[in-house]
């Protein structure tokens, strides 16, 4: 089967947290995707998987929860795609037809979105988004791409369901009203003129990194369309952050006193946990000896977070001036009166 970058799906009963701590459900997550990779996963597939279970491990460790369930997510979807394909019945094409058509697209079941931190909706709300495209191109995939191809889509289609589920069940500690979300539009729009622009004049070496962002963009938008508020700020931010490194050199090495400063412009006593999960992501930044975590860690600090603070500030109205205004009339007198 050839490479496939995208996040895969399984059919297995989702983990659900129960009454435990965070920390102790996804402890128990990462051991069981861990397991199924070593048994479902072909051996060159498995490398970039293991890897972000590590990080997601770490991340645990040190309580960086909302990092954890971010970073689970790839290789969940993909351990659970695997093991869809190697349990398949379909031998023909007409059998995936079959399985397709007898399975369904897929639907939410994760419960209602707002018993949780903010993050966690957006984590959901991005992976529900993504399961119908995802059922809908598994079946060209098929026909392009041979079976195997369409089964792993077919089998990720539902696994981002069940991943949706599971990071929604824990039950996780209070953190205050969420702000009031509203439409990025705007936003969005103007991201986007700035990533078209930058990618006429970029070197190709680049590319790979605008396709990130860019697909990361778009999901922004999806969400935002269909009125899931938080998966779309998540995503407009993510693709910030993964922009970032286009822009250009950091003005500023991240540090400690600059994660606490920027954690101390957010709110108290308010759900700022999509947020916090990028702050997550610099404070991993700043103890790793990866470049790209460590540039990601300035970016968070100088570009996401004031990018998250006017995502959630009130819009001002519109002001017309009318000082200074001059009207002229003529009158006219008509001769024949």
């Amino acid at each position: 089967m050839h490479r496939l970058t995208a996040a895969a799906l399984v059919l297995v009963a989702v983990s659900a947290g129960g009454a435990d701590e965070p920390s102790a459900s996804l402890q128990r997550e990462l051991a069981r995707v861990r397991s199924q990779i070593g048994a479902s996963v072909p051996e060159g597939e498995r490398a970039a998987l293991l890897q972000r279970l590590d990080r997601a491990e770490a991340a645990v460790k040190a309580q960086r929860t909302y990092q954890a369930c971010y970073l689970l997510e790839a290789p969940y979807d993909s351990a659970a795609a695997f093991a869809f394909v190697a349990s398949a019945s379909a031998q023909r094409p007409h059998d995936f037809v079959k399985q397709w058509t007898d399975l369904g697209a897929p639907k939410p079941h994760s419960g209602k979105p707002g018993r949780v931190p903010a993050a966690l909706d957006a984590l959901a709300e991005a992976a529900e988004d993504r399961g119908p495209a995802t059922y809908l191109a598994s079946r060209p995939y098929a026909e392009d791409s041979g079976m195997e191809a369409g089964l792993y889509y077919l089998g990720e289609s539902h696994a981002v369901m069940n991943y949706a589920a599971f990071v929604r069940a824990g039950q996780w500690p209070a953190v205050g009203r969420r702000p009031r979300f509203r439409s990025l539009a705007s936003e969005l729009e103007a991201l986007d003129r700035e990533m078209t622009t930058s990618y006429e004049t970029m070197a190709r070496a680049n590319h790979p990194t605008y396709i990130r962002a860019s697909a990361a963009l778009k999901q922004a938008r999806s969400l935002n369309d269909h009125g899931a508020l938080e998966g779309a700020l998540f995503q407009y931010l993510l693709s910030r952050y993964l922009f970032a490194p286009l822009r250009g050199p950091a003005g500023a090495d991240a540090t400690r006193e600059r994660i606490a400063a920027a954690r101390a412009t957010l709110p108290a006593a308010e759900d700022h946990s999509i947020a916090e999960l990028f702050i997550q992501f610099a404070e991993e930044g700043l103890s790793s000896g990866n470049a790209d975590l460590r540039h990601g860690a300035s970016a968070v600090l100088e570009d996401v977070i004031p990018a998250y603070r006017a995502a959630i500030a009130p819009i001002a109205p519109a002001v017309t001036s009318h000082a200074n205004a001059a009207v002229t009339i003529t009158l006219v007198r008509w001769p024949f009166t």
